[in-house]
């Protein structure tokens, strides 16, 4: 089961979330994850290829930094830019961990951003 972890963020911040991802099972192993995607949408109901949806990736470390990654841990920044932080309304967000062509969702939630 996916962690509900909600996130209070600052318009117009560059913010960096720290997120640590522990396995569902604790006879799991979380050293297969080769990928993790950040998703921050206006609402659970819209599709991920949308283009209002901001995308974030390990694949790029500037995006998703990964921190410590073992078989019972991983420590992740996500480095949210300012750009996707400019209208204060309420969002959701995800980080799903991807294990060759599967993925499994590993952290969710809603997002409150603060109008500063």
């Amino acid at each position: 089961m996916p962690s509900l972890v909600p996130l209070t963020l600052r318009q117009l911040n560059d913010e960096i979330v720290r997120v640590t991802i522990v396995p569902d099972d604790p006879s799991e192993s979380l050293l297969p994850v080769t990928l993790l995607m950040f998703y921050m949408k206006s609402n659970a109901c819209v599709a991920d290829s949308d283009s209002s949806v901001l995308l974030l990736t390990s694949v790029d470390p500037a995006q998703i930094h990964i921190n410590t990654h073992t078989a019972s841990q991983m420590i992740v920044d996500v480095n949210v830019p300012s750009s996707a932080l400019i209208a204060p309304y309420p969002r959701v967000w995800r980080i799903d961990a991807h294990i060759g062509a599967s993925h499994r969702t590993a952290v969710y939630g809603p997002v409150t951003l603060i109008d500063l």
